[in-house]
């Protein structure tokens, strides 16, 4: 019931959603590129990554103290999956230890960016360490973005 609920939430956000984020003309059919991504010679990384691309939700649960956030929810693009890990697309800039809840079509996780990067002006690639992992609730949906006290 749970579930079904999450879900008709979703399908609801999916239809009112202005998906402000702009790709790149190089990036035609960015949603049919899937799979593994293969590793190169100095990769630090210790799991494999998957290609995933779906719509989704971000919102801001801890903000830095010099970019207050609202509790809107923005229309990302997932890019890819590891074990500890999501890359995604957002519209607007999000900076390195701001930590978001980002919600998918069957789960929902909270996560701390680590890395961003521009790639037009309404696209900004983000990459993030995952801190928890949810199955689908209305818990989901309803969140308050705090802010950091400024430390000294």
């Amino acid at each position: 019931m749970l579930e079904e609920h999450y879900s008709t939430q979703f399908r609801d956000l999916i239809r009112s959603t202005n998906w402000d984020i702009e790709l790149p003309v190089e990036w035609t059919g960015y949603f049919d590129d899937r799979g593994e991504i293969a590793s190169y010679t100095d990769d630090e990384r210790t799991n494999q990554r998957l290609k995933i691309r779906t719509h989704g939700f971000l919102g801001f649960e801890r903000a830095l103290p010099f970019r207050p956030r609202t509790n809107d929810l923005v229309g990302i693009y997932t890019r890819d999956f590891s074990r500890y890990g999501v890359g995604f697309l957002a519209p607007r800039e999000i900076y390195p230890e701001e930590q978001v809840r980002i919600l998918l079509p069957t789960f929902w996780v909270q996560v701390e960016v680590v890395r961003a990067r521009r790639i037009t002006s309404k696209c900004y690639e983000l990459g993030a360490r995952l801190l928890r992992r949810h199955d689908p609730c209305p818990d989901a949906f309803a969140f308050r973005c705090l802010s950091d006290p400024v430390e000294v």
